[in-house]
């Protein structure tokens, strides 16, 4: 079992991301102290506001920045919790996986986009595009959209976007990077897991969708040919040309 990759994009996204909003957040709360020491009789005069006006002004300027500031680190908290999500995952893959089969964690499409894959399974039945999900409860899906299954019908929509519909958004771009390296009749699939969740009705994905890993290692060695190791290596070469970090 090997597992690819480099230092995380994902992981250097959220610093950057956490970074811009602790420098939004410490603007605004400048200006925040700027707008309280002003005296609003000075700022009447300089504005041509009258003071009630100004005292409005003043409790107004800080807000945009706090605003972007908050939004920066919510947002940097929420990619955090993606990147080591997918690092747990590839880890656990790496040593419940027979060999033959590639894990690269964290991928880049070469078509330009800000969003990374989060982690591929190459293997001899081909390369799966997995999106995993970390909610606890029973989850149910209606079409491509995800709800939480509480004990009287069905709860609140998960949060962020459909995980079937990006998984097979992201298979496409995986197939597209693969195709052009020459590999065009390798299966790209998508696939959806949840660690800590069970499954109720699941019909409607339009991707096939797991509850905890052992069913999904159980998924991607089902008939798996005892032939196709140096292909699934050509095809993870392709994908991640660098050395592995980890082989058992």
């Amino acid at each position: 079992m090997n597992a690819l990759g480099s230092a995380s994009p994902e992981r250097r996204r959220w610093r950057r991301t956490l970074r811009t909003g602790l420098f939004w957040t410490a603007l605004g709360f400048g200006a925040a102290c700027i707008s309280y020491a002003c005296d609003p009789d000075v700022a009447a005069r300089s504005l041509g506001f009258d003071r009630t006006l100004s005292i409005l002004f003043l409790a107004l300027v800080p807000i945009p920045a706090l605003a972007l500031g908050v939004h920066g680190l919510a947002l940097a908290l929420r990619l955090r919790a993606a990147a080591g999500l997918a690092d747990r995952t590839a880890a656990e893959l790496a040593t419940l996986l027979p060999e033959g089969f590639v894990v690269v964690p964290h991928y880049r499409p070469s078509d330009g986009g800000d969003d990374e894959v989060p982690l591929l399974v190459v293997g001899p039945r081909g390369v799966a595009v997995i999106e995993p999900r970390e909610v606890i409860g029973e989850v149910v899906c209606h079409q491509d959209q995800w709800y939480g299954k509480r004990r009287y019908g069905v709860g609140r929509r998960l949060a962020g976007a459909s995980a079937s519909q990006l998984a097979r958004w992201n298979a496409s771009r995986v197939r597209s990077d693969i195709a052009t390296g020459g590999f065009s009749r390798t299966t790209v699939y998508g696939l959806v897991v949840f660690t800590r969740a069970t499954l109720a009705d699941v019909s409607s994905s339009c991707v096939p969708a797991f509850a905890g890993l052992d069913a999904l290692v159980a998924h991607l060695e089902h008939d798996t040919p005892p032939v196709g190791r140096d292909r699934s290596r050509a095809v993870a070469d392709l994908l991640v040309p660098t050395p592995p970090l980890a082989a058992a």
